[in-house]
């Protein structure tokens, strides 16, 4: 019997206080970069294949953020989320499903997003309060 939560890798992608977060085609939600990994895939691997498809960027350093728990934006199913700091190497570009790569900041009013639960209610929280994104 398969589990019924959603394993994903996440990447935080973080530039001059501003956190990287794309909205696929067909939605009007702002995400993480990342995705589910395959069978047998490290997260590691996971999240360089997604990030490169997704943004056609080269993936440096992760550092691991944390897990966090919450239910899954589209599939409105239980998920765990890994989430990592990523450094990227090359200007992303919208990849593979992305319509929209943003900069986000809280601190931006225009900024009027419609955000994933988990980021917006857990990630970008601790992101803010490490003083790694305004």
């Amino acid at each position: 019997m398969h589990s019924a939560i959603i394993v994903k890798c996440a990447a935080a992608i973080i530039h001059e206080k501003s956190l990287l977060l794309t909205r696929k085609q067909g939605t009007e939600t702002f995400i993480s970069p990342g995705g589910k990994p395959f069978l047998g895939e490290s997260y590691a691997d996971c999240l360089s294949r997604e990030v490169r498809e997704e943004l056609n960027v080269e993936v440096g350093k992760q550092t691991y953020l944390g897990l966090f728990t919450g239910t899954s934006t589209f599939e409105k199913m239980p998920i765990e989320m890994h989430v990592y700091l990523v450094e990227i190497a090359g200007e992303p570009q919208p990849g593979m499903e992305i319509d929209e790569l943003i900069w986000y900041r809280s601190d931006n009013p225009t900024q009027d997003l419609k955000i994933g639960s988990i980021f917006r209610d857990a990630v970008i929280p601790l992101l803010i309060s490490k003083k790694l994104i305004a």
